[in-house]
């Protein structure tokens, strides 16, 4: 179970929503490491209460520093909303446990392989792989970037190669790293992030390069630490020292996607990857899987069967604009990082990194509460 369908199934769970999490593996695990949340995520997750756990299991950030190759400082994020929501760094799979104790036990169906996602006679209708069929008044997909319920809602089209591979792993703060908060370091080919997970036990990092691609499937392929240190060899001593400390790597393609025209159809909505993947230059991805899934579960609290349609449609409107923005700042933050990513005809690569307090002080419930206000003005007679 990925984290977005999990966070989606808790904030439904948490308004009141009856939810099935159907999942193709046969236990619940994450694949991967490391995870930002910036403050337009930890403000959902407090209002769950959920702060005490971040704290927990996570590391608060100070500050996202952005240095060159050699170390010398060139730029950085802002980490903290101006209503003093912070930005966390975690364990993926930490997180991921919490989320899934969230939920009603039974409530979670281990090995169903969906594959085949419609709307049928006013119902949203899947199909598993072992032949079984359900039926629900809404499904929810949150299957990835190859998702199978996308096909519900526009014409299958292949994710774009971003000609970029990123390495990641985990190595202990130890001795000589003493990682405090997270830092980025580029020499505009490639760029290397890190930075503390676990409650501060471990440094997460990823570290993306230039790449003729990679078989599908490739999140778990183990990589080469002799060739992930010559990708940064003479690069700022920290990241050095952090290569050095790494008994094990893994290696994955980046693959991203063009804002789609819609991501809802009848009963069928997406969510997460499903939707909108992105690349991890913004950090973003994840932050927009948990928007998704709160922005739902405001629309979707007690409403009937019969409203879900009209519902999904204010999701569409609510979402669309807002990761459309999100999906292009990862991109020119990825121009800018990498002369391999590619630009549009006549585009111009990007001369710094982007980043903005606006960009992390959006609230996605306020902005559900008020855009299904208008649906129900709109609908209200003119006296």
């Amino acid at each position: 179970m990925g984290l977005g369908g999990a966070t989606a199934a808790a904030a439904l769970t948490h308004r009141g929503c009856d939810v099935t999490v159907f999942e193709q593996a046969s236990e619940i695990r994450e694949v991967g490491a490391g995870v930002v949340i910036w403050s337009s995520t930890s403000r959902l997750l407090a209002r769950i209460g959920m702060t005490d756990t971040l704290d927990r299991i996570g590391v608060r950030a100070k500050e996202l520093p952005a240095f060159d190759a050699k170390g010398s400082r060139i730029g950085g994020s802002p980490t903290t909303g101006d209503d003093g929501a912070a930005a966390y760094f975690l364990h993926r799979a930490e997180l991921l446990q919490i989320f899934s104790d969230m939920l009603p036990p039974g409530h979670v169906r281990l090995g169903k392989r969906c594959v085949q996602a419609t709307n049928e006679n006013g119902r949203a209708k899947l199909v598993f792989a072992d032949g079984a069929t359900e039926e629900f008044d809404v499904v929810i997909g949150a299957d990835g970037i190859h998702s199978v319920a996308q096909h519900a809602v526009v014409p299958p089209a292949p994710p774009i190669f971003s000609n970029l591979a990123a390495y990641r792993g985990l190595v202990p703060n130890g001795p000589g790293i003493a990682m405090d908060d997270g830092a980025v370091w580029t020499d505009r080919k490639r760029y290397l992030v890190a930075y503390p997970v676990s409650s501060g036990r471990l440094v997460n990092f990823v570290g993306v390069v230039p790449s003729q691609g990679l078989p599908e499937g490739s999140w778990s392929m183990r990589g080469s630490l002799k060739e992930l240190r010559a990708e940064f060899d003479g690069w700022d001593s920290r990241v050095g020292r952090i290569l050095d400390a790494v008994t094990e790597t893994y290696l994955w393609s980046l693959f991203y996607r063009k804002p789609l025209p819609r991501i809802v159809a009848g009963r069928i909505a997406l969510l997460g990857d499903a939707a909108h993947p992105m690349t991890p230059h913004a950090g973003m991805g994840f932050g927009q899987a948990i928007e998704d899934g709160f922005g739902l579960a405001v629309l979707l609290e007690g409403c009937t069967a019969a409203q879900v349609p009209e519902r999904l449609r204010l999701y569409e409107a609510l979402r669309l604009p807002r990761t459309a923005e999100v999906q292009d700042i990862t991109r020119r933050n990825a121009q800018f990082f990498h002369e391999t990513f590619p630009l549009a005809p006549g585009e111009d690569r990007p001369g710094g990194i982007y980043a903005s307090r606006e960009l992390f002080g959006h609230d996605v419930e306020a902005a559900a509460r008020t855009i299904l206000q208008k649906a129900g003005d709109a609908r209200r007679p003119v006296p």
